[in-house]
Order: C-alpha cells, then sequence, then structure tokens
C-alpha cells in the first residue's frame, strides 16, 4: 500500500487545487440537513462527516437525461454525435458509490463500449472517503463494497485525528498525489494500524439488513427459487422505479428521438426500469414480461445470478441501502434476497 498522510490544515489548501484544475464533486449538506453528491465552489461546502448521500454518483456519469446527438434533414442528413469531457474529480465519496461505478464500467465499457459514458468515465477521478458510521440500512460489508476498499479507487482517504491518511490505487491516484507533494507527509506505520483499527471497528456497526448475495446467487443459478416467491414480491412492488433510480449499479435505459425545431432534432438517452410493464415490450407489440413476477425475477436474476457475475466480475448489489429507504412496498433488496434463501418474503 502506498499511503501518504494530508494534515488537516492542509485539506483545504488540497481541494482549492483540484477545484482549480477540475470540476469537484463532493457531498454537499442542503437545506434539512440531507446530502446529495453535488458540484462545489470552495472547500468550505464539503460535507465531510456524512454517512450515506441520498442519490448514487451514476447520474454524473449517466445522466438521467442525456442527449448522444443531434441530428439535422435541412437539404441533407446530418448526424452529430455530442460528448461530455468534462475533467472531473470526485472528492469524499462513499465505498459504496465507487464500487457502483466499477459494475457500471463494466456495463458500458465491456465486450461492447458505450462511448457517452467511456467520455465521462476516462475523464474522472475518484476519491473515495472511508465509512467509519454506517448508517441502519447499510450493509456495504455483505456486498463486499465497504466500509472501506482494497482496491478500486485512484486514492482513498480515511479521516485521523491528526489527518487523512491518503492511499493511492491507481495512475490516476498517484500522479495526483505526486502533483501535491509538497502538501502530504510519508505515513507512519501507528497510521496505518490506526486505519486497518478503524475498518475493523466499523464492520461491527451495521445495522439489521443483510443481503443473502451468496445464497441467493446459487440459488439463482440452479433455478430452486419457487415461482411463489416470485410473485409474493411483485405482489408488494407498486412498480414506482424508485429501487432502480436510486441504485448505483441498475443502467436500464430507453432512447428517444424529438424535434427541437423543423429539420433539427436531438437523440437521448433516459433511465427507464425493467419492473415497468411496459420495459421489455417489443416493437410488434409482446411483451415477453407480461407479469409483474416476471420483472422481479428478472431484475434479481440481472443483480445476483452466477452468470452475471462471473461476465461483469462481480454480483450488483453494493450494499448502499438506497432501496431500502426508497421502497415503499418491502420489496427491496434485503427482503427479497432473504425470500430466495428462505423460499418465502419475510
Amino acid at each position: 500500500m502506498t499511503a501518504r498522510v494530508l494534515p488537516l490544515n492542509r485539506v483545504d489548501e488540497f481541494v482549492r487545487r483540484l477545484l482549480a484544475a477540475a470540476e469537484v464533486i463532493a457531498p454537499r449538506r442542503v437545506d434539512g440537513g440531507d446530502v446529495f453528491y453535488g458540484p462545489i465552489a470552495s472547500p468550505g461546502e464539503v460535507a465531510w462527516d456524512y454517512s450515506t448521500a441520498v442519490e448514487p454518483l451514476k447520474r454524473f456519469l449517466l445522466p438521467q437525461r442525456e442527449p448522444i446527438l443531434r441530428f439535422s434533414t435541412n437539404g441533407k442528413l446530418e448526424v452529430r454525435p455530442e460528448y461530455d469531457e468534462t475533467e472531473r474529480v470526485f472528492l469524499g465519496v462513499r465505498c459504496c458509490d465507487v464500487t457502483g461505478v466499477s459494475v457500471l464500467d463494466a456495463m458500458f465499457g465491456g465486450e461492447i463500449v458505450d462511448p457517452y459514458y467511456m467520455a465521462r468515465r476516462e475523464r474522472s477521478t475518484f476519491i473515495a472517503l472511508t465509512c467509519q458510521q454506517p448508517d441502519a440500512h447499510c450493509f456495504c460489508v455483505c456486498g463486499d463494497a465497504g466500509p472501506f476498499l482494497k482496491t478500486g479507487y485512484d486514492q482513498q482517504w480515511t479521516a485521523l485525528k491528526d489527518g487523512m491518511l491518503v492511499e493511492v490505487g491507481s495512475e490516476r491516484g498517484e500522479a495526483l498525489a505526486a502533483a501535491n507533494e509538497d502538501l502530504l507527509l510519508p505515513a507512519q506505520m501507528e497510521h496505518i494500524k490506526e486505519r486497518h483499527r478503524l475498518a475493523r471497528e466499523a464492520e461491527t456497526r451495521f445495522g439489521e439488513y443483510h443481503a443473502y448475495a451468496a445464497a441467493a446467487m446459487r440459488k439463482l443459478t440452479t433455478a430452486e427459487v419457487a415461482d411463489e416467491v416470485w410473485q409474493q414480491a411483485a405482489d408488494r412492488c407498486i412498480e414506482c422505479g424508485g429501487c432502480t433510480f436510486l441504485c448505483p449499479t441498475c443502467s436500464c435505459f430507453t432512447v428517444t428521438d424529438r424535434w427541437e425545431a423543423p429539420g433539427r432534432g436531438v437523440r437521448e438517452r433516459h433511465w427507464d426500469a425493467c419492473l415497468y410493464s411496459c420495459y421489455s415490450r417489443e416493437a410488434s407489440g409482446h411483451n415477453p414480461r407480461p407479469e409483474g413476477a416476471d420483472r422481479m425475477r428478472g431484475r434479481f436474476f440481472h443483480k445476483l445470478s452466477h452468470q452475471w457475475a462471473q461476465r461483469n466480475g462481480r454480483h450488483a448489489c453494493v450494499g448502499c441501502g438506497r432501496c431500502v429507504v426508497g421502497c415503499m412496498a418491502w420489496s427491496h433488496m434485503p427482503a427479497v434476497s432473504e425470500a430466495i434463501r428462505r423460499g418465502a418474503m419475510p
């Protein structure tokens, strides 16, 4: 592990340097006390003392509404793709959200590369902030996504008494450290020991929610899940899409064309949800998943099956707990994964 220490009295200067070089996305506390990730203009806007942001990072890499090309039919057809090439640093973001980005990377940067996603991803630097006090709904320890990471970050910061322990996890992270070497001090063994103590202690602070990912993966893959489980989960679900839109790894979308002016239009990508009744409907009008139970099965197969994990490097739940908060019907990941394991909804 390559590690330095950023003293507390130098943190603001580090952030100012980031702001001079790139757009900085960080946790920000809004009216009412909730924390959202958003652009900052000064170091004082960063909310360092938070547990979970309301929304994940995906809206910056896969926007909810995204123009992907513009076209013109005035005289001849002209098509002009649009790419977001803004340099961004994601500062102080939680480990579960950084892991969620790795799942999106596998989806959009794998066998078929999505150039619109990758234009943003290749210009993004991730500075994870380890989580020492998980929220009651968090279960990232079950999803191998936190509260501290071993890999997958550019830098990982841990708040210590005298500063931030800065772990470097990539060439991009090392370049950032080298550019600010005058602000950093070599990490001592006591810093490393304290970091590991804090990690062990954080794992004892999780609440009652658990995702039975391993058991669910086995039963899903070997077709041992009774139809009644999917029907029970679907009967509860009101198909609001909240779990999908709050999930760091969900990537369902649809594409639409619309006219902006005579002879000039835009093609846009919009978030969609596999639990919506019309999501799988084909151009012929045929819907291969007409029933809610079919769509529920498809969603969780996509999240937890061995086939999906083998292809993408891991299963698609990071344990952020946002589905627990957003679901109004108790058909979130912990509840359904437990039902898969036990054979009935809790």
